[in-house]
């Protein structure tokens, strides 16, 4: 692996996209995994004499070249490294927490959030000694709420709960639930145009919405006036959304009949005249991204991350969250 010295001593190759990276944070580092490449991972350190104490955890025998100057150094990639393992466990959990694509329309189930949080609070235990947080395993463990569906784990759970002091809140119940506005038919009037463009999972909370649908959109001619229409398909979480459209802010604050996330706003008629490249939404949820246009290879990005998720139910590296996703 090749090391980089500057102001930031780098370690390997950092992933360059987003949805493909897979952090811990350590003391005087960062590790970074991309989730689509096997192997050792990056890491980005910015205090070597606290990265000391655990960088041959992770790097083995090649901890002391790194710090001792080498520009190449041989990291071992299998081998009885368990800290480095259970570091790669917690960063996946951490990814699948920010990143897992649950799309009912591209065949990716969804990851039981439970589930995830009890077996993230596990990882972090395991590598409390080098994670930057002291508190980190306290954090983690008070995240876990609701009943764990695996006794073992719910156990573990248990056993970290009463040995960092944590008092677990109870599993949520069904009046717990803030819903979203109550249905509604399809909207009357006349189409004018229509179309519709996929949503940028940078731009909304993991869940928020379905993964693999694209959002739909609409210009509509009903009662005098000019309107524009969105909807997109949900996803298993809830959070308030929202669309931009040629410098139009839509709120996504109701449901249709089918379930979808919709929403409506007057347009000048003039919108009609604009070139195609600028008709397009992006759906961004307010308050966690400001609303940017995609990539252009925002497709292949997304195609790609989709079949990573499919493939980890039967990989023998998947975590149980991803073996148990449904």
């Amino acid at each position: 692996m090749r090391v980089t010295r500057g102001r930031t001593l780098v370690v390997g190759d950092w992933p360059e996209l987003p949805e493909r990276t897979a952090l811990v944070e350590a003391a005087g580092a960062v590790l970074a995994w991309d989730v689509l490449v096997d192997g050792p991972p990056a890491a980005r350190v910015d205090d070597p004499e606290r990265a000391a104490d655990w960088l041959w955890e992770v790097y083995g025998d090649a901890a002391a070249d790194v710090l001792g100057g080498a520009d190449e150094v041989d990291v071992p990639v299998g081998g009885d490294l368990p800290v480095r393992d259970a570091c790669r466990v917690l960063a996946q959990l951490t990814w699948a927490r920010a990143w897992w694509p649950a799309s009912a329309t591209a065949g990716v189930p969804a990851l039981d959030p439970v589930l995830l949080a009890a077996e993230r609070a596990v990882a972090t235990s395991a590598a409390e000694h080098l994670l930057d947080d002291p508190d980190a395993t306290a954090r983690a463990v008070a995240e876990v709420v609701g009943d764990v569906p695996d006794p073992g784990l719910a156990l573990r759970v248990a056993e970290l709960a009463e040995d960092s002091g944590v008092v677990r809140d109870p599993a949520p119940t069904r009046s717990s639930y803030a819903l979203a506005a109550g249905g509604t038919g399809p909207r009357a009037g006349v189409t004018v145009l229509s179309g519709q463009s996929p949503v940028d999972w940078a731009l909304v909370p993991q869940g928020a919405v379905d993964a693999a649908a694209p959002a739909e959109w609409a210009v509509v001619r009903r009662q005098g006036g000019t309107f524009l229409d969105v909807t997109v398909v949900g996803g298993p979480g809830r959070t308030r959304l929202a669309a931009r459209f040629a410098g139009v802010d839509v709120p996504l604050d109701s449901t249709d009949d089918l379930g979808r996330v919709t929403g409506s706003a007057p347009v000048p008629a003039s919108l009609l005249l604009l070139p195609p490249d600028r008709r397009v939404p992006v759906v961004y949820a307010p308050g966690f991204a400001e609303p940017v246009p995609p990539a252009p290879d925002a497709e292949e990005r997304r195609a790609a991350i989709l079949a990573y998720a499919r493939s980890r139910a039967g990989s023998p590296t998947a975590t149980l969250t991803e073996r148990a996703a449904r």
